[in-house]
């Protein structure tokens, strides 16, 4: 026994040792974020989502992207939505179907032409000018927009005639303007007598089929415009009524 304890005496417990307060903590492994699969990766609206404003029109938006990157095939609803940052099923308020989707996509193409238009058509100096610069116009935005064209030309106008209903209205109030134009023409003495329906088909089916020969590579796409331009001085010179005293008809 040491000395100086007394028997009864319990000897002192030893105190647990405890780790120093400045002890580094374990490291832990930083999470992995899932990546979006290779290809799709998200927009910057999707990435912070679709919180006030026109969903409607920023899906059109989103629809005339994916048809310009990647064609009519590809215009998909739930594709729109994904982009814009909204659930599959939040577009189905305003387009219950895919064909109405096209649609309002169709239409929006033809707003996008009538702007790309406005200003060539304007500069002319005569209504039969303003005619030639309507066809230039449209075969040059075939050229710049072929999967527009595409569209504008295929299945938003098949199916259902009530739901093609506005985009048919334009394409009626478009194909009035030309009518217009014919007509101001004829009443300033630069075209022939002819039946004014005749001329807008002639002027259509000479715009279209250039369009379609290019896009087909029928014809070669460089110099399409110097082409066409050829072309409707032709045209022009069998519609255009010859001034008295004159041989020439050419519309330029």
């Amino acid at each position: 026994m040491p000395p100086g304890r007394k028997r009864d005496e319990e000897p002192p417990a030893k105190k647990r040792a405890t780790p120093a307060k400045n002890a580094k903590k374990r490291a832990t492994p930083a999470k992995k974020t899932a990546k979006p699969p290779a290809g799709r990766a998200p927009s910057k609206r999707a990435a912070r989502g679709y919180h006030h404003g026109d969903l409607k029109r920023a899906l059109v938006d989103a629809g005339l992207s994916l048809l310009e990157e990647s064609g009519v095939d590809a215009v998909r609803v739930r594709e729109a939505a994904r982009r814009v940052g909204v659930s599959p099923a939040a577009p189905f308020r305003h387009f219950p179907s895919r064909e109405d989707f096209l649609r309002e996509v169709a239409l929006a193409g033809v707003e996008r032409f009538e702007l790309a238009s406005a200003a060539e058509i304007a500069a002319a100096t005569s209504p039969l000018l303003r005619f030639r610069a309507h066809g230039l116009a449209s075969v040059r935005f075939a050229l710049e927009h072929p999967a527009l064209f595409e569209l504008l030309k295929g299945p938003a106008f098949r199916g259902d005639p009530e739901g093609a209903r506005a985009l048919l209205a334009a394409q009626d109030e478009a194909q009035a303007r030309l009518r217009r134009m014919i007509e101001e023409a004829r009443e300033h003495g630069e075209l022939r007598p002819t039946d004014p329906i005749v001329t807008e088909v002639a002027g259509r089916a000479m715009v279209y089929g250039l369009a379609r020969m290019f896009l087909d590579g029928q014809l070669p796409r460089e110099g399409a415009m110097e082409l066409t331009e050829a072309v409707f001085d032709v045209l022009g010179e069998g519609l255009a009524q010859a001034p008295a005293g004159s041989g020439s008809t050419r519309l330029d």
